[in-house]
């Protein structure tokens, strides 16, 4: 890989959006730095990064600014 940076995500963290409703979120970091992983509730990390989440990006990429998957129904989806 030489000089190639990988990417990947970080393990599925537990809070709340600005409006105090509940949210699981991950981030990424490498080559997904910027990106993260969004989905309603306090959800299992497996089931979450499997199938509960909405992916929002920088806009730089083949999901632009995200999809759209009605995974994160809160604020700014």
């Amino acid at each position: 890989m030489s000089g190639q940076h990988q990417g990947g995500w970080d393990d599925p963290v537990h809070g709340t959006d600005a409006q105090g409703n509940d949210v699981t979120a991950s981030f990424g970091y490498g080559n997904r730095e910027g990106h993260t992983l969004l989905g309603d509730g306090h959800q299992d990390p497996r089931d979450f990064m499997q199938r509960g989440h909405d992916h929002y990006g920088p806009g730089d990429g083949p999901h632009d600014n995200g999809t759209q998957r009605g995974n994160y129904t809160g604020y700014g989806s």
